[in-house]
């Protein structure tokens, strides 16, 4: 709806956005009316999603608003049953509210960067001035208004003079907007620059003393009230706003303040804080090297640091609140304070937003009082308590987000979820209230299950205007006399027992997969609504979150070039590329993925020449059975087991490392070993695992692939490939690190020499594997090699002891050599098995000895170790 009205007022932002995804300047005219957003859309992603390959049912397609009328139907049953179990409240609440379409705007009606954010309660202190004036300051903290020695104003903003229930304030507009619309009767009288206020003075309601208006930049005029009280000892903006101007002369003259007024301003300590001395603002502000109220960033922070220890740990002083509140915990009387305030009528209390918050139409909103708005009672703690054994029970992927969604949870209070004039279905006792898009889309999952039915009347016979609660309470709760309500809707009973039949097959939801920013809202609705609704075999199982996607590194935008369509990158890379590189660009979680347009294309490359090697070697090989193949078969099978975990927390990067740029890069080298001639069945087992990895990712080309290899069946329904565990053989993968190593060791000793004819690996002592366990053991308990070693020399006979000492030296230098400890006897079966590769692949003749058996006079041999033989050049 606001970006239709945006349409209509003819907003560039808005216009120039459309045209970006490709819709001419004709029709930009149509996008004036709401429903046509509905239709285009709906459209265009389907088109776009049947192109890219998902595998939906489209025959469940439905919409969600009164465009839609068994929808509304099956939206008024859940509401119907909320306010059966007093979930569903009408009352007075403060709401976050759009001056322009004069509404409640939820977070799916504001940009992302505005979501959660919601109505706070704070005091305006009215400080009474002497030019008949009330100075209101608006303050998160008002038990410290005790230490307000001065009153800021921004000399440069603009204020109101505004009648305010019988009184004469000076504020800001949106002030003046937000008291209006919270019940306060306000009447504009005039304008005045701030510069004017500045050196005149007003009184402290508490404390009766005499304080000075003062000019600071740091006060924003479209926050609060726009006039500040000003507490140095214990807020660091007022502390450094204070040095300022008495560094500054020259703002004193500007503004004709006599020099006396500020000396006699000083901070008064009113909270005891460990290790912060009398005035913890000055604490922290020159800790942090603060010399500025323009450094907004680090004043924050130190706001932040002071605030929280206060309120937390601080305690008042006896010799300012007296015995009633001396000696107190801030937070146990912080309420008393404010209630004492608002009787002695020194203050009010007040509804703003922390930061400034619009919406979607472009307009600033703010908080508003609305009477008799219907309101969702998260608030409630019995609905709470279910909430939480519902996240306790679930998957949360990634599994540090639990403790976010509980914290959430515990947050809400109630929420307003109608609102008026918009898309949506109308609430069924009431239906001047539509409601909001997040609070009428928390258990459509469930009406999936009998949309078919429901969306085809003309094949079913199902009528909306014949569907009552007691069709829903049968369909999803199980309740009611089947054969009655049959004949009430006017279909059979056999179809009713169908549609139940499927709601029991398909729920609960598996998974719900979705973006970080629907986390404080439409997730943690979803999770109270399902609870609320049914029964703990249907709530949902799990939650997979992720984050936003950028291209290149940058978030994407239209000025930078980077913007892409889902359609343009169908058009330029095809399904299959985009898909794989989507997938590349990240894992679940809370961190944003990167497209890489580059990958996309070489995608194109990847996949074909995948394609063209499967195809035509699929049943190609040799019989025999040499080491490297049980290796590889260990690697394909310990690859198969990663992958199918990373596909189950849907870490989609993970898949494409691990399960094609790494296997691929195994195989390689397994066909390197090998001559260029794989083993026949464990190269036909390799294509089809692989094929079948990439599958959920690139469905046509393995589709493709999957036929000319003579498959029956579709891929997409083939079984996912059991592991061989017993295949699996970390000392056989270790073993063939070391060949891959030990070729590594001969190129960088060959590179030195001019000719090579002969070299001779010496496989070291079997007293050498067994001391080297014993380190190893050792070093992981200790930490250390060193340490370890001095232990386990001291259990050597005494003629092996200096022997091992200079393997110790080594082991300093090459401490990777422990994590490749393999039997004696494996070690030298991966060795003769890689000695014609060794050969044909180093240009040399090589020879493998056990160092027992070595009969030549290099001393290098009695250097060897395990997985690091010895080598040693003969002319």
């Amino acid at each position: 709806v606001a970006a239709a009205l945006r349409v209509r007022e003819g907003d560039r932002k808005q216009i120039e956005t459309l045209k970006a995804m490709g819709i001419p300047e004709h029709e930009i005219e149509k996008f004036k009316d709401p429903e046509y957003w509905v239709h285009f859309f709906r459209r265009g992603f389907r088109e776009d999603f049947e192109r890219y390959g998902l595998s939906i049912d489209w025959r469940r397609e439905f919409y969600t608003t009164y465009l839609n009328p068994f929808y509304t139907k099956f939206i008024q049953w859940q509401y119907t049953k909320l306010r059966e179990k007093g979930l569903v409240i009408q009352g007075t609440h403060p709401v976050v509210w759009c001056p322009k379409e004069k509404k409640v705007v939820g977070d799916h009606d504001r940009p992302d960067e505005y979501a959660g954010i919601g109505p706070e309660e704070v005091v305006i202190i009215k400080f009474r001035g002497e030019d008949g004036l009330v100075y209101p300051c608006l303050t998160y903290r008002p038990e410290t208004v005790y230490g307000a020695v001065n009153i800021w104003v921004n000399p440069d903003a603009e204020y109101e003079v505004a009648n305010v229930d019988g009184e004469s304030w000076v504020l800001s507009n949106y002030a003046v907007r937000e008291l209006e619309s919270q019940g306060h009767r306000v009447e504009v009288k005039g304008r005045m620059q701030g510069s004017a206020l500045v050196g005149r003075f007003a009184v402290n309601p508490v404390t009766g003393r005499r304080v000075p208006v003062l000019p600071a930049w740091f006060v924003d005029p479209d926050v609060g009230t726009g006039v500040v009280m000003s507490v140095p000892a214990h807020a660091p903006f007022d502390y450094v706003a204070l040095q300022d101007l008495k560094k500054d002369p020259y703002i004193l003259d500007r503004y004709s303040l006599d020099p006396g007024v500020l000396d006699a301003v000083h901070p008064v300590s009113l909270i005891e804080l460990e290790g912060y001395g009398d005035f913890p603002a000055a604490t922290v502000v020159e800790r942090m090297g603060i010399t500025s109220q323009h450094d907004k960033a680090k004043l924050e922070e130190a706001t932040r640091e002071v605030y929280s220890k206060e309120y937390h740990t601080g305690v008042l002083k006896r010799s300012v609140y007296g015995e009633k509140w001396g000696d107190k915990k801030v937070y146990e009387v912080k309420e008393e304070i404010v209630r004492f305030l608002v009787e002695s009528g020194a203050a009010i209390t007040h509804y703003t937003l922390p930061r400034p918050v619009y919406c979607r139409c472009g307009a600033r909103t703010h908080v508003s009082i609305v009477r008799d708005q219907w309101f969702l009672k998260y608030s409630d703690a019995e609905w709470k308590k279910l909430a939480h054994t519902c996240i306790d029970r679930m998957v949360i992927i990634p599994p540090s987000l639990r403790e976010e969604f509980h914290k959430i949870v515990d947050w809400y209070k109630d929420w307003a979820c109608t609102h008026e004039r918009e898309l949506g279905s109308p609430l069924p006792w009431d239906e001047r209230w539509v409601l909001e898009s997040l609070s009428d889309s928390t258990i459509y999952m469930a009406y999936y299950t009998i949309s078919k039915y429901l969306q085809n009347p003309e094949r079913y016979g199902i009528g909306w205007d014949r569907l009552d609660n007691s069709f829903f309470d049968y369909i999803f709760l199980g309740v009611g006399d089947e054969e009655s309500i049959a004949q009430r809707v006017g279909v059979a009973p056999e179809l009713l027992r169908k549609m139940r039949e499927e709601f029991l097959y398909w729920y609960p939801v598996d998974m719900r997969v979705s973006g970080k920013d629907l986390l404080p809202n439409h997730l943690v609705f979803y999770i109270f609504h399902h609870v609320a609704i049914f029964p703990p075999e249907h709530w949902p199982r799990g939650i997979c979150i992720n984050g936003w996607i950028n291209v290149a590194g940058e978030k994407m935008s239209k000025h930078k070039g980077n913007f892409i369509l889902l359609r343009e990158a169908l058009k330029w890379w095809g399904a299959d590329a985009t898909r794989f590189a989507l997938a590349y660009a990240g894992n679940s979680g809370m961190d944003d993925g990167n497209f890489e347009p580059e990958l996309a294309s070489r995608a194109v490359e990847l996949l074909y020449e995948w394609y063209a090697f499967a195809t035509s070697n699929y049943g190609k090989g040799d019989d025999s059975v040499h080491f490297v193949d049980r290796w590889f078969y260990s690697v394909l099978n310990h690859t198969l087991r990663d992958v199918e975990t990373s596909y189950e927390n849907l870490n989609t990067k993970d898949v494409i490392v691990k399960g094609f740029f790494n296997l691929q890069n195994a195989f390689r080298w397994y066909l390197r070993r090998r001559g260029g001639r794989a083993n026949r069945q464990l190269l036909m087992k390799f294509i089809e695992v692989q094929t079948l990895i990439l599958a959920p990712i690139t469905p046509h080309i393995c589709e493709e692939i999957w036929e000319k290899l003579g498959k029956k069946g579709l891929i997409s329904l083939e079984t996912w490939p059991t592991v061989d565990e017993e295949a699996i053989d970390e000392e056989v993968e270790k073993a063939e690190e070391i060949v891959k190593k030990v070729q590594r060791d001969l190129e960088e000793v060959l590179e030195l020499v001019k000719e090579r004819k002969r070299v001779t690996l010496v496989v070291p002592a079997a007293w050498k594997y067994e001391f080297m366990r014993k380190l190893a053991a050792q070093a992981k308990e200790t930490g250390g090699i060193a340490s370890a070693a001095r232990n386990t020399l001291r259990e050597l006979p005494q003629e092996l002891r200096a022997k091992a000492a200079k393997l110790v030296e080594i082991l300093l230098k090459s401490p990777e050599v422990l994590e490749l400890l393999v039997p004696p006897e494996l070690e030298e079966e991966a060795l003769e098995d890689a000695e014609k590769f060794l050969e044909e692949s180093l240009g040399c003749e090589i020879d493998i000895v056990r160092e027992e058996e070595y009969t030549g006079v290099s001393p290098k041999a009695s250097l060897s170790l395990p997985a690091r033989p010895a080598i040693i050049l003969q002319q």
